[in-house]
């Protein structure tokens, strides 16, 4: 009886061995949260799997978690119950109430931390000045980054005798007459508004959005746009609007898809992220090129758009190692090259760039190396660095709402511009005050 409880317990000893080691043996979960979804979102998935295929000590489960909005309030939520992911994609424009919110673990020292070693000046430096400290340390990984780009309809272009794409806003002027002339509904139209037309135009003809060096030199910001040359541009929209020129079409991108797409409109400014959903829905050959500039102007680099990685804190130490291995997986050459085919953002190292250039990928879409090429432009300035502003999608309504009035003629673009910045100063202002002490 002794020696059959001894063989009993020896067993149940083993046994009990065989579970602790698979238990052991089992990869540590990463979590990642992202509010990209379709063909994108697929694309996140296929690479996570590739990581996790690529090694056995972590586990990284991706999760589609609706909005950028929507995403970031699940975070917010999950992070106060302490059941936050390790990492999320939040969108660029709301850097900076990550950046003060204490919650994050900066992805230039995680990097360092568990030996990955990543050489920072390979990298697109206009996008990751994006998500670096005033003193240069980058917070989060950019990840979806883009930029907006000219959009053309070349078959219209045809039929209007126009054979290159306008260099100037003033050629825009031109070609939306003639196009209106041989017979379009609409010149010009373009999706974010304040993107595009206010934060785009500013870095190109390097004037300033707004004090402290658009917010990277301190958090006591306010608005200027309204004593630079964005109250000549948005006059002129506002005068072409009367006309047929110009054609306001709602304040995020579906309305200027549409209208692009289905050739009423047969110039358009948009994402270089829209590529997939344009070639889906024309029916027309297209192409694209730069943002135009003021004619006196050499115009500098564009403002990135997307978003980034970032890791959040409170997790294991043994977890960041694997959320570091991702990450320096996310940007390797090979992973950053099949991103940028995929989806259509830009790749933001430069090896990446000359991998996809050497095989001949820009031949076949110029349009991408347009994006790349004009975020790289040399000159940068404290006016083009960057933009980073607290409270951003109350900030953008409060833009958005003065510029409807311009279009709608209840305002001049100066009163419209004036009541933008007043209002948007005490947005930032709010802001400023609750974030004073961080």
């Amino acid at each position: 009886m002794i020696a059959r409880r001894t063989l009993l317990a020896a067993a149940g000893a083993a046994t009990l061995a065989l579970g602790v080691a698979q238990a052991s043996a089992a990869p540590r979960e990463i979590n990642f949260w992202y509010p990209l979804g379709g063909a994108i979102g697929d694309l996140i998935v296929k690479m996570t799997n590739d990581f996790n295929s690529s090694q056995s000590d972590y586990k990284v489960v991706p999760q589609f978690k609706g909005s950028y909005d929507e995403t970031f309030n699940a975070a917010v939520a999950a992070y106060r119950a302490k059941k936050h992911p390790h990492l999320l994609v939040g969108i660029g424009a709301g850097s900076l109430n990550l950046m003060l919110s204490g919650a994050i673990y900066p992805v230039e020292d995680l990097l360092k931390d568990h030996g990955q070693k990543v050489d920072w000046a390979s990298f697109v430096q206009p996008v990751l000045d994006y998500y670096r400290t005033p003193d240069g340390k980058l917070l989060s990984l950019p990840f979806n980054s883009s930029t907006p780009i000219f959009w053309y309809n070349k078959d219209a272009f045809d039929k209007a005798g126009l054979t290159e794409p306008p260099k100037t806003w003033d050629d825009v002027g031109t070609y939306a007459a003639k196009l209106r002339q041989a017979g379009f509904d609409c010149g010009y139209t373009t999706a974010w508004q304040v993107w595009v037309n206010i934060d785009n135009y500013s870095f190109l003809q390097n004037v300033p959005v707004a004090s402290q060096d658009n917010g990277m030199a301190g958090i006591e910001t306010e608005f200027l746009f309204n004593k630079t040359r964005v109250v000549q541009h948005i006059a002129r929209l506002q005068e072409w609007g009367k006309d047929g020129r110009f054609l306001y079409t709602g304040r995020t991108w579906q309305g200027a898809h549409g209208a692009f797409a289905s050739g009423k409109c047969a110039m358009m400014t948009e994402s270089s992220a829209g590529h997939a959903g344009i070639k889906q829905a024309a029916k027309f050959n297209f192409a694209a090129s730069y943002l135009p500039h003021e004619k006196d102007v050499t115009p500098k680099n564009s403002l990135i758009g997307g978003g980034s990685i970032w890791a959040m804190a409170g997790h294991p130490k043994e977890d960041y190692a694997g959320v570091a291995a991702y990450l320096s997986f996310l940007t390797s050459t090979d992973r950053q090259v099949e991103w940028h085919k995929g989806t259509g953002y830009i790749p933001i190292t430069k090896a990446a760039y000359e991998k996809a250039k050497a095989e001949g990928y820009y031949k076949e879409n110029p349009h991408q190396e347009v994006a790349i090429l004009q975020l790289m432009r040399e000159g940068s300035t404290s006016n083009t660095k960057a933009l980073r502003l607290g409270n951003y999608v109350q900030y953008v309504a409060a833009i958005e709402d003065e510029l409807e009035n311009i279009w709608g003629d209840k305002k001049t673009a100066q009163q419209g511009l004036d009541d933008a910045v007043r209002r948007g100063n005490e947005i930032l202002a709010r802001f400023a005050q609750q974030n004073r002490k961080r």
